[in-house]
């Protein structure tokens, strides 16, 4: 029977309620910190307070997108989401490669060993914090997704090992595999490569299109491929400002789309209330759903990209 794999265990697709698709809650300190201090949320009472105000204005999940080795920790997870009660979703695979020094397990390790210690953590139990020396001890506490990434060298022989494990993680799992997009032109390679290797669209979330990939035609046929994409440039205005988000998100909407769509905050310390920044995990309820409704998006088309979206793509199987 379906079901979503939650860090507390699993639920009924139907029990995931409002749910944002793409977040990081936790991230302790270490090498990707060293890369840039924003990503680096540590503290589990901060992170705890933040899911609580997002539990108190309608929030009821969240999908934590740090993988493997780079500073996930599912104890940490677990414990913020049974304080918050809101369900989060954890993430095994790989991340882009410059979160990872040069001589890291994931860029030492065979691919079929990747590939049966990402599928392990689907279904026995992620392993607990291994940035700095393999996986050693394993946690109770299971993904609910595969992660990968691709960066702006694009999906070059050493991301091609990477995604060949994490395809295979995903087909003897039926987990949905998430991936990181970082210029145009990569989604349609890393739909294509994937699909190559027999993952199903269906299975495929493909994030950051709405900063990485200018062209709408481009967005328009994955969807109709059977991909969902990701959007999550709300409020980061290095990008855009939240006029073109939510045009886009409505352009979107027009091509008749809705069904294929999520969106998230792409959380990082720099915005997160509670460790100093200005919005918070709350800014869909407080500003970015007012906006939307103000170009005229219905309740239903709002249930569908948060409620009903999520509860089938983040369903195992």
């Amino acid at each position: 029977m379906s079901h979503i794999m939650t860090v507390l265990g699993p639920i009924e697709p139907q029990d995931l309620g409002f749910c944002q698709s793409h977040e990081h809650l936790c991230l302790l300190p270490g090498w990707c910190r060293a890369q840039n201090p924003a990503h680096c949320m540590e503290d589990r009472e901060l992170s705890a307070r933040e899911l609580l105000d997002f539990y108190a204005l309608g929030g009821r999940a969240a999908v934590d997108a740090q993988p493997a080795g780079c500073g996930r920790d599912g104890d940490f997870l677990a414990e913020i989401s049974r304080k918050s009660r809101v369900h989060l979703i954890a993430s095994t695979g790989f991340h882009k490669l410059c979160f990872y020094p040069p001589d890291h397990w994931v860029t030492q390790w065979e691919e079929t060993d990747l590939a049966r210690l990402w599928q392990s953590e689907l279904s026995e139990g992620m392993y607990a914090p291994c940035d700095t020396a393999p996986p050693s001890r394993r946690t109770g506490v299971k993904a609910g997704q595969i992660k990968a990434a691709v960066d702006r060298e694009g999906l070059t022989g050493r991301y091609q090992r990477l995604f060949r494990a994490a395809a295979a993680a995903q087909r003897a799992t039926g987990a949905p595999l998430m991936v990181h997009i970082e210029a145009a032109g990569q989604a349609v390679k890393a739909a294509d490569f994937l699909e190559g290797l027999g993952v199903p669209p269906r299975r495929v979330i493909l994030c950051h299109l709405d900063r990485a990939e200018p062209d709408l035609a481009a967005h328009i046929s994955l969807c109709r491929r059977g991909y969902a994409l990701e959007y999550d440039t709300v409020a980061r205005y290095q990008f855009h400002d939240d006029h073109h988000e939510a045009a886009l998100v409505r352009s979107l909407l027009e091509a008749g789309c809705a069904s294929s769509l999520l969106m998230g905050m792409d959380t990082t310390r720099v915005r997160l209330w509670h460790y100093g920044g200005p919005v918070g995990l709350c800014y869909f309820f407080t500003d970015f759903l007012p906006r939307l409704r103000r170009l005229g998006v219905e309740e239903s088309t709002l249930r569908q990209i948060f409620v009903e979206n999520p509860a089938r793509r983040f369903a195992m199987g």
